[in-house]
């Protein structure tokens, strides 16, 4: 089996907070198994030793003809994306939902100045109930057919989900991404006030192959996002999916603020096991450079080999 293991760094545009850890440029690992990529990427805010340990001891089993038995959740799905010859191409029947944060004024300027608004547009919520419950009526206003995902990212209490719930016009909303940190409180929301809650399973999921693999605790839910750099592997994933939709909750595949290689991956699963629906990859537009070249293969000139 031949593996090569080459290290990239890709700069954003600007520097990009996300889940408390600020990134200025996105760390990885590009992965080729007998002509076959795929890409490792930490989890935002993780260092990537750890990573890099379980990588070169996952590859080192591979080469000796055994399985990769990776340890870490990044480890096992870039892996399992190369063996399993998950094709990197752009695919031009997916679709991400748009993806609205950052400043207001240029926000509002650009939504105003759109001659065709979306059906459904993705809200970052910065935390401040006036500021955003402001935001989002200006938005239905502009665009009175759009409806919005709220993604809270977990930085609320209770007592603020119910101030913003009380100061929107929630027939417009689809979902209430993460609306607070404890998944215990999420479903009380969700019970008390009928708030469509979403969850993003990553943040909820201990990692443990149990817990990672098993959604019952969260079919309360309409809808959960799963990243799977952040849960496993290929089949892990896929369990998780098919789980989702025997609960009756509407699955959306996301990203880990990778290269363009693995959002073109993640592109082709969610085509597989998700015909139709859109992907939440939004940041990727932050990247100054997607990494890869026209037909999705990582641009290596200038990379060393691990």
């Amino acid at each position: 089996m031949l593996i090569t293991l080459y290290r990239y760094q890709l700069p954003l545009t600007f520097p990009l907070t996300i889940n408390d850890a600020t990134v200025v440029v996105r760390e990885g690992f590009y992965v080729k198994i007998d002509g076959h990529w795929s890409e490792v990427v930490a989890p935002l805010g993780e260092h990537n030793a750890a990573v890099e340990q379980d990588l070169r001891a996952a590859t080192a089993r591979l080469r000796q003809g055994l399985p990769h038995e990776a340890k870490l959740p990044a480890v096992q799905f870039g892996l399992d994306c190369a063996q399993a010859k998950i094709s990197s191409m752009p695919l031009s029947a997916s679709a991400s939902l748009p993806l609205l944060e950052g400043p207001r004024d240029p926000l509002v300027r650009a939504w105003r100045c759109r001659r065709i608004h979306p059906e459904r547009a993705w809200l970052t919520l910065t935390g401040d109930v006036h500021y955003d419950a402001g935001l989002i009526r200006e938005l239905c206003m502009l665009a009175p057919k759009v409806r919005l995902v709220l993604d809270a990212g977990a930085r609320l209490n209770s007592e603020q989900i119910i101030d913003l719930w009380s100061r929107i016009e929630i027939g417009r909303i689809d979902w209430l991404l993460d609306p607070t940190p404890k998944l215990s409180e999420a479903q009380t929301l969700s019970k008390q006030y009928s708030m469509p809650v979403a969850l993003d399973w990553a943040r909820y999921s201990s990692f443990a192959p149990a817990a990672a693999a098993d959604l019952s605790d969260a079919e309360f839910a309409k809808a959960v996002i799963v990243r799977p750099a952040q849960l496993g592997g290929l089949s892990r994933n896929q369990k998780l999916v098919a789980q989702a939709h025997a609960l009756g909750l509407e699955v959306m595949l996301g990203d880990s603020l990778q290269s363009g290689l693995g959002q073109h991956q993640l592109a082709h699963l969610s085509h597989q096991w998700l015909p139709d629906a859109p992907l939440a990859l939004g940041r990727c537009r932050y990247l100054l450079d997607s990494g890869v070249d026209d037909r999705g293969k990582p641009k290596i000139a200038g990379l060393t080999p691990l």
